[in-house]
C-alpha cells in the first residue's frame, strides 16, 4: 500500500482526477478523510490536510501510516514555487529526489546560523520507479503526459510540463521575496520550496516508512506571487504520481517486499476495530473466546496493553488468531474495513510464522 497527501484542495481534487475510479474510507478515532483508489501497484490511500504547514502534514501522516499499517511509501504531491535560478518554470514538475531540506530548522548563535539535522533522505521504492521513468524519458517518452488530461473546469499546462530531479526546500515561510527565495538557493541547492515535505518526510521516517515529495511549480515566491497557476501545476503534480505509481512493481505492496507483520504491527491494526476499543467491548470479545484464552489475557482499561496482552495469548493456541478474527467479524460485522483490515493482517502474521 503507498499513502499520498496533499494539502490544499485544488491538489487533492487533480490528485483524484488523475488516480481515476476511488471510493472514501472513514476510519474510527481517525480524523483524517481517506479517499481509497485500487491500482496494479496496490491500494493507494490519499488524504489531505485540513491546513497547511508541516505540523499538519507531520499530524496527518502519522494518522495515515498508523491507520494503514500496511503503507510502505508516503508521497507529499501537490505544488510548490520554483526557483527560477535553476531552469525552473510555471508547470514544470520538482521530484525530490534528493530529498526534503528543513531549512528552517536551524540553530542560531551570534556567529551566525547553520542547519540542524540531515537533509530528509527520499524513499528507495520510489526512486527505483522515478529512475524508471527517467530512462523511459531518454528514450522519448513521457509516460506522466498520459495522465495530464485536467480535472472539468481546470485550466490545462501550457506546453509539456519538464520534469526536475533534486533537493526541495521545506520551511514555515510562505515566500513572496525573490531576495529570501535565492538565498535559500544559493545556500541549499534547491530546486523548489514548500511547506509540508519535512513533516510528511519526518513523520514517515518515525513510522518507519519512506517518503518522497513531488511538486508542481506554481509561482516563484516573489512579490508576483498569486493563484493563477495552482491547476495547472496541481494537474502536472498529480499525473507525474500517478505515471509514478504506474511504474511500481505488482507486488511493491506485496508481502515479498513488505517487512515481516510484528505483534504490534497487528495491534496498531486490532485498535482500530470498534469493539476492540473499548473496555466493554473487549470483554464481549473474552466471552466469545471462551475461558481458556479469556482466562489468561490481563485485563486494562489502556486500549494498547489490553490487546497487546489478548494478542500474545491469542498466538500461543493454535487457532487463536482465527478465533480472535471471526469474533470480531461476528460483533462488528464481516464486511466492516477495520474488521478486513484485521482478517488481511491475520492471515499475514500466521502465514509467516
Amino acid at each position: 500500500m503507498i499513502g499520498v497527501i496533499t494539502a490544499l484542495p485544488v491538489e487533492a481534487a487533480a490528485l483524484q482526477h488523475a488516480l481515476g475510479p476511488v471510493e472514501p474510507v472513514r476510519v474510527d478515532g481517525d480524523g483524517n478523510h481517506y479517499v481509497l483508489a485500487r491500482l496494479a501497484c496496490g491500494d493507494v490511500v490519499t488524504t489531505s490536510l485540513a491546513a497547511t504547514g508541516n505540523v499538519m502534514a507531520a499530524e496527518a501522516c502519522a494518522h495515515l501510516v498508523r491507520s494503514f499499517p500496511r503503507i510502505r511509501a508516503v508521497i507529499m504531491c501537490g505544488i510548490a514555487l520554483g526557483v527560477p535560478r535553476r531552469g525552473v518554470r510555471l508547470g514544470d514538475v520538482v521530484v525530490g529526489t534528493d530529498g526534503v531540506v528543513h531549512y528552517s530548522h536551524r540553530r542560531v548563535t551570534d556567529a551566525g546560523s547553520s542547519l540542524r539535522g540531515h537533509t530528509l533522505a527520499p524513499s528507495p521504492l520510489l526512486l527505483r520507479a522515478v529512475n524508471d521513468l527517467r530512462v523511459a524519458e531518454l528514450r522519448g517518452e513521457k509516460p506522466w503526459e498520459r495522465w495530464l488530461t485536467p480535472l472539468p473546469g481546470f485550466e490545462p499546462p501550457e506546453g509539456e510540463p519538464r520534469v526536475f530531479h533534486g533537493a526541495i526546500g521545506s520551511g514555515d515561510e510562505l515566500l513572496r521575496s525573490a531576495a529570501r527565495r535565492d538565498e535559500l538557493e544559493l545556500a541549499h541547492g534547491m530546486l523548489a520550496i514548500e511547506m509540508e515535505g519535512a513533516g510528511t518526510a519526518s513523520s514517515a521516517w518515525l513510522g518507519g516508512r519512506e517518503c518522497l515529495v513531488v511538486r508542481g511549480v506554481s509561482d516563484y515566491g516573489d512579490a508576483a506571487k498569486n493563484d493563477d497557476w495552482h491547476r495547472p501545476a496541481a494537474t502536472a503534480a498529480a499525473a507525474y504520481t500517478r505515471a509514478l505509481l504506474e511504474a511500481l512493481p505488482p507486488d511493491a505492496a506485496g508481502a515479498r517486499e513488505r517487512p515481516p507483520l510484528s505483534l504490534l504491527d497487528l495491534v496498531e491494526v486490532m485498535e482500530q476495530v470498534s469493539t476492540l476499543r473499548t473496555p466493554a467491548g473487549r470483554d464481549d470479545v473474552l466471552l466469545l473466546l471462551g475461558p481458556d484464552i479469556a482466562g489468561r489475557v490481563r485485563r486494562a482499561d489502556s486500549t494498547r496493553p489490553a490487546l497487546l496482552s489478548l494478542a500474545k495469548v491469542c498466538e500461543e493456541y493454535p487457532d487463536g488468531l482465527r478465533r480472535l478474527q471471526e469474533v470480531v467479524e461476528r460483533l462488528d460485522g464481516r464486511d466492516a474495513r477495520p474488521v478486513r483490515a484485521l482478517a488481511a493482517a491475520v492471515e499475514d502474521y500466521r502465514a509467516q510464522s
